[in-house]
């Protein structure tokens, strides 16, 4: 056999080469274009040396877009990210003398998870731009900017965490989902974070969602809910069977509340079982089970499996369409207690919601024990606290914003700010507490509700049974010197 028949037979093609490397064929044509495969052209088709992707598999993805940092902009990076954690009182991890590259770059992905963490940020975000990357946080729901990843470290930084996570590094036109355990030596507590990577037009999006477990808010009494809407809760949450709602945008809290609940009513007696997407805290006596669409295993799926495994209390982390509903509305119909959430404004929006998915109104009107809706409010910084005074408008808007969600404004309220200071890094804000509004399915609301009644006259139904609406419970927190009127017309968007 001569050597062109061998060089011919070793020879592969463009969907072949794309599967050995585990990426797709566009992701295969950019890694050609950049010069990280070998590859050439017979006739109108790639042909790849199986040689050439083999000596690329055992360089490693990493070595390649190693190739592309400037050593002098990583250390400036480096000492740029230590001068943040040490405006933050933490001291970054010292590097050895004659670190390799490597070596500084988990360095660098290290420190990024802990600005994160020590600034108190809920998720890490790296916008990609023209001329680098952009690296976010948010902290008590806003963003902030805090520092620039350079163009030529950004490449390698990324597929540093795309190796921590546990995903393909050679994938850059598909979204993915990955999760990294971090361990701070300096509190000596752990971490998850749940980061996603997106495709845009100047590169990868990443978001990092810190999970603390040790942080997080369970127990009713700790979420910042009135006494009369605890009592309320409670309540139904002692009913044997039912629905109970919590509506409210990402992030607003709403897992946190259901986890609340889970943990009361959960014990060595009740069979409890949850299907979340994905599991985001550990509960003890809870058995909680994740989605895995891949694998088949959908919200659908579980229920009907959650229906054979003798349930006595069921958590769904969310209803997304008409199937989900329907056997949610089931189960809370033949006996079993159910907490679910929907995407909806407020909680007279959640009930029509199920309305608009497709549902029966007579089978909500048998299983529906109560609806929540919920937002987060930053508090104020109570070392930087002073009284402000309200423009007479101003204050004549919200007393009657008030009025209207069942809550009077004291004729001598007094209402304060945050000015701002080294405690909450000049926000005049640290830390969030809960706005609520909680909708009982009294007699009146059922009666207003076979009537096909609108969502603004179940919200007055409500009132007059009691409840106060999500806009009085911020001022009345605003009253009490929790938050800021600001804040409240912010969150609930009642300007």
């Amino acid at each position: 056999m001569t050597s062109e028949s061998n060089d011919r037979e070793d020879l592969v093609s463009l969907e072949q080469a794309a599967e050995q490397l585990s990426v797709s064929k566009s992701t295969l044509y950019r890694m050609i274009d950049r010069g990280e495969v070998k590859g050439r052209k017979v006739g109108r088709q790639w042909r790849f040396r199986i040689t050439d992707l083999k000596a690329y598999l055992e360089r490693g993805p990493q070595a390649v877009a190693l190739s592309t940092v400037n050593a002098e902009e990583l250390d400036a990076f480096l000492v740029e990210e230590a001068n943040l954690l040490q405006g933050l009182g933490a001291t970054p991890p010292p590097l050895p003398k004659h670190a390799e590259m490597d070596e500084k770059l988990i360095t660098a992905a290290s420190n990024l998870f802990r600005l994160g963490i020590e600034a108190g940020a809920s998720d890490i975000h790296l916008v990609p731009e023209r001329d680098g990357v952009l690296v976010q946080v948010r902290v008590d729901g806003v963003l902030s900017d805090q520092l620039r990843i350079p163009r030529t470290l950004s490449p390698a930084l990324i597929s540093r965490l795309k190796q921590m996570s546990d995903v393909n590094p050679e994938e850059r036109t598909l979204p993915q989902d990955g999760r990294i355990r971090v361990h701070l030596h300096a509190n000596q507590r752990d971490y998850d974070l749940r980061i996603n990577f997106m495709p845009t037009t100047y590169g990868e999006s990443i978001v990092m969602r810190i999970l603390d477990q040790g942080a997080v808010l369970i127990g009713l009494e700790r979420l910042g809910m009135s006494d009369d809407d605890v009592a309320r809760l409670r309540r139904w949450n002692s009913s044997p069977s039912g629905l109970i709602i919590s509506t409210g945008p990402t992030g607003s809290g709403k897992t946190t509340t259901l986890y609340s609940c889970l943990s009361e009513v959960a014990g060595e007696r009740i069979n409890s079982l949850t299907v979340e997407d994905p599991v985001e805290y550990l509960l003890p006596r809870v058995r909680q089970t994740g989605v895995n669409r891949r694998a088949g295993l959908t919200f659908p799926v579980a229920l009907r499996a959650f229906l054979r495994q003798d349930p006595d209390v069921i958590m769904v982390g969310e209803i997304r369409d008409l199937e989900t509903a329907e056997i949610v509305v089931q189960a809370a119909l033949t006996g079993h207690l159910v907490y679910t959430t929907l995407h909806a404004g407020d909680a007279a929006a959640g009930i029509i919601r199920l309305l608009d998915m497709g549902v029966e109104p007579f089978l909500v009107s048998g299983c529906l024990r109560g609806v929540m809706t919920q937002r987060l409010a930053r508090m104020i910084c109570t070392h930087c606290k002073e009284p402000v005074i309200l423009q007479p408008e101003v204050l004549k808007h919200i007393r009657d914003l008030s009025h209207q969600g069942g809550y009077e404004v004291p004729t001598d309220a007094v209402f304060y700010k945050g000015n701002g200071c080294e405690h909450c890094a000049q926000r005049g804000y640290r830390g969030r507490i809960g706005l609520f509004e909680l909708l009982e399915f009294t007699p009146a609301m059922r009666e207003a509700f076979l009537r096909n009644a609108s969502a603004e006259e179940l919200t007055r139904v409500a009132v007059n049974d009691g409840m106060h609406t999500l806009v009085a419970d911020g001022i009345r927190k605003a009253v009490e010197g929790i938050t800021t009127v600001d804040e409240v017309l912010r969150v609930t968007m009642a300007h």
